[in-house]
């Protein structure tokens, strides 16, 4: 998971907002292991753009995951309201269009 330097304390802040957004729902109290690798996405970008960055670099992060979760992150610009600087890798020229002010 990604920490951002951040100790444990301040993630228990964040917990219903990344529950929230990850919508896990019940499962969220079962142990990762049992996840599947949808499950394990939600989770950790959920985790991931809690949190502001002075500067992110997604890789195909437009790409990966269910539809719906898909679409919910492509419409949601928590990760470009929370950081200073984002790098985006990705094969769609038309999506790095929509979401950068720099080419």
């Amino acid at each position: 998971m990604c920490s951002h330097g951040n100790p444990a304390v301040s993630y228990n802040k964040h917990i219903d907002e990344i529950v929230e957004f990850s919508e896990l729902g019940d499962y969220i109290k079962m142990p990762m292991r049992t996840y599947s690798s949808g499950m394990h996405l939600r989770l950790s970008f959920s985790v991931c753009t809690a949190f502001p960055a002075d500067i992110v670099l997604m890789d195909e992060w437009l790409a990966v995951g269910d539809a719906d979760f898909s679409k919910k992150r492509k419409t949601d610009s928590r990760v470009i309201k929370k950081s200073s600087i984002l790098v985006l890798a990705s094969h769609s020229a038309e999506q790095v269009k929509k979401i950068c002010n720099r080419l």
